[in-house]
């Protein structure tokens, strides 16, 4: 085997290696249901209350890191896959420990769909 056919072999194994992990990570930025919570559970979410019902945001698998956008004069937050405009009322007055975007949702789907029950943004929005 030549040197340059090594590296290349290496490399292909290398790209191989990483990709679940990076499949892991775009799935979790996604904001799929379950993903990225146990990391942020105790630190973070089970500190979350709802301002509706003053109860908990977090059952212990409702809350998750995504991502968020600013779409005209609302905020949306990619939850499980799609984008769901947040209101106002479900927007915390908190930071996460990490600087990102955290929703907590039930899995979307039928009656649950577009349900949100707290969101957090990075402090810059």
């Amino acid at each position: 085997m030549t040197h340059v056919s090594s590296y290349y072999l290496l490399l292909c194994v290398a790209v191989l290696l990483s990709l679940p992990l990076a499949l892991s990570r775009a799935h979790a930025q996604e904001g799929h249901h379950g993903h990225g919570h146990a990391q942020w559970h105790e630190k973070f979410y089970n500190k979350l209350m709802r301002k509706d019902t003053k109860t908990s945001c977090c059952n212990l698998a409702d809350c998750r890191p995504t991502l968020s956008r600013m779409i005209g004069d609302h905020y949306e937050v990619l939850v499980d896959g799609e984008w769901v405009s947040a209101p106002q009322d479900v927007i915390q007055n908190v930071a996460a420990p990490d600087g990102g975007t955290h929703v907590c949702a039930p899995k979307q789907v039928g009656s649950n769909k577009g349900k949100l029950y707290c969101v957090v943004l990075p402090p810059e929005t």
